[in-house]
């Protein structure tokens, strides 16, 4: 039963009521009876102030960007004030993921961050400090018909954690491009391989003409890591890869890992496939091992790394066009059941407060316009995994990268940076620079990350 109202507490209310509000009437159902009441309207007096409307709060961000990537986001923040009137605070630490521990724990995050790795994503959403921004269905802080229209489901997994969306990947980069000479192929009489075993093909084709297959930069020995996620996850499959460095459920020694170095060694075994050897590809940096490739005396004819050395390549080699001269294909497929999977790296944003501010700026940044603005920014342009972003903002080879991410399959992340940094710093450099080095010491490479890794998780 409903607790009876006071007749002396009604005859009040309406008393303040009638003094504060026009006459308009509605009826108040209090148990037994129904009471005719005037409605509150209100009524702004001459002389007096109108009702304070709320102050508009500024959206606080945190990223890891300074210098040219601080000035291409804050591009896209002016373009939000000025679209909504909604200010913003942004703050840049390159120790992001320390100070933003800090500050959770102190109970003062941030409204968004703009995470470098998923893990992170992970932590902090099943410990509740992130909000899901799919969370309630018909209030979503971000509705799944903006995330759909504009992202493929590859990126959309990568921000679901335990069924729930979390981090909308905000730029991105590829490290599942391969770079060849469109004149080198043609002269060849071969064409951009689509498998593993066309690319091995074109490998041998080149030594019986006389001329070395593969640049390498192993003295980077995290050129050699991405050399070997590549090859693993067309190998084993994303699931596996992620066994692999993120949970050390898959061994080191697993079968999969030990075919995924099998292949491996057919790029680097024997090492009259690489130019200088192997002596030569642990002796020289990444940059400078893609200017063995683009010089006008090539020490040889392909190269791999990510699409981000279209840069080195304009700045070192400005007499050559990317896209003409100097162009890449995809990575290969190993297993057809896999495909192309695209290894990379990106930001992801995620949410701490929800309120008004907050939800238009997440919608904002996941809309083609604010995309659009961030790719041909002046200064610290990005590759978008928005597919609704046009490829004619892009120069040619970056254009080619971002339709690459847009239509990914599957993307994972680096594989040496999801792990612990024990595992995917020194010991991966060393371990894979010892195989480049002893390509028939697999075993031993194998069993050593597995003793580093076996202590680290």
């Amino acid at each position: 039963m409903k607790k009876p109202y006071s007749v002396m507490g009604i005859g009040a209310l309406l008393a303040l009521m009638l003094v504060a509000c026009a006459p308009q009437v509605v009826e108040v159902e209090v148990p037994g009876e129904v009471i005719t009441v005037p409605e509150v309207v209100t009524v702004v007096v001459p002389g007096e102030a109108p009702p304070v409307e709320e102050e508009v709060q500024p959206v606080t961000i945190l990223a890891s960007w300074g210098g040219d990537e601080e000035a291409g986001f804050r591009e896209v923040l002016d373009a939000f004030t000025a679209k909504t009137g909604i200010p913003y605070t942004y703050e840049g630490s390159r120790a992001v993921t320390v100070l933003l521990t800090s500050r959770v724990a102190g109970g003062s995050p941030p409204d968004v961050a703009m995470l470098p790795r998923p893990g992170v994503m992970v932590a902090l959403a099943r410990a509740g400090s992130i909000l899901p921004l799919d969370g309630v269905r018909g209030d979503e802080i971000l509705p799944p018909d903006i995330l759909t229209d504009n992202y493929s489901q590859a990126w959309i997994d990568l921000g679901t954690v335990d069924n729930l969306f979390y981090g909308l990947t905000v730029k991105a980069n590829s490290k599942s491009t391969f770079w060849y000479k469109p004149a080198s192929f043609e002269a060849l009489g071969v064409s951009p391989p689509n498998t593993w075993d066309e690319l091995t093909a074109i490998a041998d084709a080149y030594l019986a003409a006389g001329q070395t297959p593969y640049s390498m930069g192993g003295l980077d020995g995290w050129t050699l890591t991405d050399w070997f996620e590549n090859i693993y996850v067309r190998v084993a499959g994303p699931e596996m890869y992620l066994k692999l460095f993120v949970t050390h459920e898959v061994e080191w020694t697993d079968p999969t890992v030990v075919e995924a170095m099998e292949r491996f060694r057919e790029i680097v075994d024997p090492d009259t496939k690489l130019a200088g050897g192997s002596e030569g590809a642990l002796s020289t940096g990444f940059i400078d091992a893609f200017s063995v490739m683009l010089r006008d005396d090539p020490g040889a004819e392909m190269y791999y790394e990510g699409g981000f050395m279209s840069s080195f390549g304009a700045q070192n080699h400005p007499d050559l066009t990317c896209g003409e001269d100097y162009a890449f294909f995809e990575f290969p497929e190993i297993d057809p059941a896999w495909g192309k999977p695209v290894v990379g790296g990106g930001d992801l944003a995620v949410v701490f407060v929800d309120r008004p501010e907050v939800r238009e700026f997440i919608r904002f940044l996941a809309s083609p316009e604010a995309n659009t603005i961030w790719a041909s920014a002046e200064a610290g342009s990005v590759v978008s995994p928005n597919s609704n972003v046009s490829l004619d903002v892009y120069a040619p080879c970056t254009a080619l990268e971002a339709a690459q991410l847009t239509q990914a399959a599957s993307f994972v992340f680096d594989g040496s940076d999801l792990a612990p940094a024990a595992v995917g710093g020194d010991a991966m450099f060393i371990g894979l620079q010892d195989f480049v080095d002893n390509p028939a010491g697999i075993a031993d490479v194998l069993e050593f990350l597995e003793e580093v890794a076996d202590r680290s998780y």
